[in-house]
């Protein structure tokens, strides 16, 4: 279903609901307190956005509705569509701190004022079968979205490939006819000059050809090579904007630094980004933030990578000795001279790569500062 379509039908059930209620209310004589039974209804607009504090407020009024005479199971029915709601989020504070003190308090209530049978044992039963299955809907949730996290690594890793298999191939015939063609023409002008008695002029002219003929021969390799460091940025491009696409939160531009690192150390470094961008998505869900540095002091260049969960959203997996892909890139980090630290955070997730590079003549950066 679309997501307008979505929304719009969500909005129908939500006011559908409401009309119910109220109703339900009025005709069974529910209300005893108006104001307390605003405050139970009144809070469920807000249940998806802030359903910890949805949850408090309905399950005080409840317990004081209950307590001054509220006799009726409808009155029940607004508590337990809160802590259903609250149960399904990740946060375990919110799914077992404030659905476990909602449960008890107005259990306690309904067992002071109508017994520990009728009332307590009542809203024990219902409001435990209610938690119980939100936390089961929050799972399934929660499986779902990592199982479509994987589905997009998976996506994003083959158009990377794809992409690269691709360019490859182009640059491997732009190279391979213009190295055919530029040989060939050298060598017959190599060839007219040993062999034709040409005028000072005139072989000063094809002097200046064969030069030209050179000059752009090596032009044309340096300009692959260039494309195949550039082509890493773009897959790194390519793949941020897909994420963003997807509920990822990352700064528009990344560290200018980022992109002038020594050679040998650019790829690593895009490849590290890639993959904790993807890591953030993966294991804390649509509106985690992924935040880019780079340091240098000196030869040592340190590139930190942190990623912060949504307020009041546990991990949706666990990633705490991390993932294959970085354990991987570990190892292409070691190699590159560096070392990699990652783990927890700050109630997010930090990697931080660190190189001890020496300068050499032929190193430059990937693009011009």
């Amino acid at each position: 279903m679309p997501a307008v379509l979505r929304a719009h039908w969500r909005i129908a059930i939500d006011l559908a609901l409401y009309a119910t209620l109220v109703t339900l209310y009025v005709l069974s004589g529910t209300v005893i307190s108006v104001p307390l039974a605003v405050a139970q209804l009144v809070p469920l607009v807000w249940r998806r956005r802030a359903p910890g504090t949805v949850l408090a407020v309905i399950s005080v009024a409840t317990a004081a509705h209950s307590l001054l005479g509220m006799g009726r199971a409808v009155g029940y029915l607004p508590v337990s569509l809160a802590v259903y709601g609250a149960a399904t989020q990740r946060s375990p504070a919110v799914r077992w701190g404030v659905c476990g003190a909602a449960t008890v308090l107005v259990t306690v209530a309904g067992a002071i004022r109508r017994g520990p049978v009728e009332g307590g044992l009542l809203a024990a039963v219902a409001l435990t079968v209610t938690w119980l299955a939100g936390v089961e809907r929050g799972e399934h949730l929660r499986e779902r979205a990592s199982i479509a996290g994987l589905r997009l690594e998976r996506r994003l890793a083959e158009q990377a490939a794809a992409t690269a298999r691709s360019r490859e191939r182009l640059a491997r015939r732009l190279h391979d006819s213009l190295a055919h063609t530029m040989t060939v023409m050298l060598v017959q002008g190599e060839a007219l000059r040993a062999t034709a008695r040409l005028a000072p002029a005139d072989e000063h002219r094809l002097d200046t050809v064969l030069r030209a003929g050179r000059d752009a021969l090596a032009e044309v390799r340096l300009a692959l090579a260039e494309e195949a460091q550039r082509d890493t940025a773009a897959t790194l491009a390519e793949r941020l904007d897909a994420l963003r696409d997807a509920g990822l939160t990352v700064p528009p531009a990344l560290p200018e630094d980022l992109g002038v690192l020594p050679a040998g150390l650019h790829d690593v470094a895009f490849r590290l980004v890639g993959e904790v961008a993807t890591n953030a998505l993966r294991h804390d869900g649509p509106g985690a933030r992924l935040d880019a540095a780079v340091d240098r002091d000196g030869d040592r260049w340190t590139v930190r990578l942190s990623s912060r969960r949504p307020p009041a959203v546990g991990a949706i997996g666990s990633a705490a000795g991390g993932g294959y892909g970085l354990r991987s890139l570990e190892a292409d980090v070691l190699a590159a001279g560096g070392t990699l630290r990652y783990g927890p955070r700050d109630g997010g997730w930090q990697v931080v790569a660190t190189f001890e590079h020496r300068p050499h003549p032929d190193d430059g950066p990937v693009f011009p500062a």
